[in-house]
C-alpha cells in the first residue's frame, strides 16, 4: 500500500521506489492499481473530468472517437478493469472546462506553481509532472507549449496515475499531490502561461443545427429566444409548428409552451426547458434522449460547451442561471 496522507498541502513522496520493486512484478501491478483506485475516488466529485482506456505501456487510447463517444466517468468499472488487466488510462476533458498540463520543464513549472496549488503527478520521466486544473468560465482547447508539452483540454489527454509509461516508470509512484484540483479562469490561465505557450489554441467545435437571431440573456433562459416562432401556430401563450431539428409530415409535432419556458416533442414524446433544447439542437443528444434528469454529470458541461461554442453564451453566466458547480 502507498501511504497518503489528505490534510498536507503539500506535494507528497509515496516512498514508492520503481527501483525497488522491478524484481517483483506483483507487488508493481497492486501499487499502480492502488495509485488508480485513489484517484478515481480522489476526482469523482468532478464529473467534468473523463477516463479513457490507453493501450498497455503506450500513450495510444485504445478504443476510436474517446473525445465525444467512447470516453467514461473517472470511477468507471470497465476502465478500472481495462488496468487490472493490465492497460493504461487516461484523463480527458470533453468539455473543455478542466485541463492536464504537462509540466515537463521549469518554465512550465514556474507558470503553474504561480497559479497556486492544484491535483498533480509525476509522469513517466524524472522531473516531469501532470498538473490538473477546473476551469471556471469558457473552455480551453489544446495549446502548445515550448519543448512539445501541451495544455491539454477538450480533445486532449494525459495517462493517468497508475498507468504505466514505455520506459516502465509508474505515473503517481513518487509524486502525488492530492489535492483538490485549483478552480481558475481561462484569462488567469493564458496570461501565466503566456511565457510559455508556442501556438494557437486548437478547440473544436460541436456542429450546431440551429440558428440563434437573438442576443440570449443566460440569466433568463427563455424558450422564445432560442426557436423561431414566427411561423408556428399560435393558441394564447402555445405555438405548435415543425420540429425545428428533424422536421414533421405533419408540420404539427412540435410544441413550445412560453408559459411553463418548455417544448415537446409529438414524434418522440420528448421534451424539456431550454438547457434540454439547447442540447437537442446543437446535437450533443438525440431529440429521442431527452428525457427528465439526461443532462447532468459530464454531460450537462458539454451542453454548456455546446451554449457557449456556437452561441456565444458566457459560460460563468450559463453555469450560475443553470445551477452549475
Amino acid at each position: 500500500m502507498i501511504n497518503r496522507n489528505r490534510e498536507r498541502h503539500q506535494p507528497i513522496n509515496s516512498g514508492y521506489s520503481n527501483t525497488n520493486n522491478t524484481s517483483n512484478n506483483i507487488n508493481l501491478s497492486i501499487d499502480r492499481i492502488e495509485i488508480a483506485k485513489e484517484t478515481m475516488n480522489f476526482l469523482m466529485p468532478f464529473p467534468r473530468i473523463h477516463a479513457i482506456l490507453v493501450k498497455p505501456n503506450e500513450k495510444i487510447p485504445l478504443e476510436p472517437d474517446w473525445q465525444h463517444k467512447n470516453n467514461y466517468p473517472v470511477t468507471s468499472t470497465y476502465v478500472l478493469n481495462h488496468l487490472i488487466s493490465g492497460g493504461n488510462w487516461g484523463l480527458i476533458h470533453p468539455a473543455g472546462m478542466s485541463v492536464g498540463i504537462d509540466d515537463d520543464n521549469s518554465h512550465i513549472r514556474k507558470a503553474v506553481l504561480s497559479l497556486g496549488n492544484t491535483f498533480s503527478y509525476n509522469t513517466g520521466k524524472p522531473g516531469h509532472y501532470c498538473d490538473i486544473f477546473i476551469i471556471k468560465d469558457e473552455p480551453v482547447g489544446n495549446i502548445p507549449l515550448i519543448d512539445g508539452a501541451y495544455i491539454r483540454g477538450k480533445g486532449g489527454q494525459n495517462l493517468g496515475p497508475g498507468s504505466i509509461h514505455p520506459n516502465g516508470n509508474i505515473y503517481g509512484s513518487t509524486y502525488f499531490n492530492l489535492v483538490p484540483p485549483l478552480k481558475i479562469k481561462k484569462s488567469e490561465l493564458l496570461e501565466k502561461f503566456a511565457p510559455v505557450i508556442n501556438g494557437k489554441e486548437k478547440l473544436g467545435k460541436n456542429g450546431s443545427k440551429a440558428e440563434y437571431k437573438k442576443p440570449i440573456n443566460p440569466e433568463s433562459l427563455e424558450m422564445k429566444d432560442l426557436v423561431d416562432l414566427s411561423n408556428f401556430k399560435q393558441n394564447g401563450q402555445k405555438f405548435q409548428g415543425p420540429h425545428p431539428i428533424h422536421g414533421s409530415s405533419t408540420g404539427s409535432n412540435f410544441l413550445v409552451d412560453l408559459d411553463l419556458n418548455s417544448w415537446h416533442c409529438f414524434r418522440h414524446g420528448t421534451g424539456g426547458g431550454p438547457l434540454q433544447w439547447i442540447a437537442v439542437s446543437t446535437g450533443v443528444i438525440g431529440c429521442e434522449e431527452s428525457i427528465p434528469g439526461k443532462i447532468q454529470g459530464e454531460l450537462f458541461w458539454k451542453v454548456i460547451a455546446a451554449a457557449h461554442n456556437n452561441f456565444g453564451l458566457s459560460y460563468e453566466k450559463l453555469v450560475e442561471a443553470l445551477g452549475g458547480e
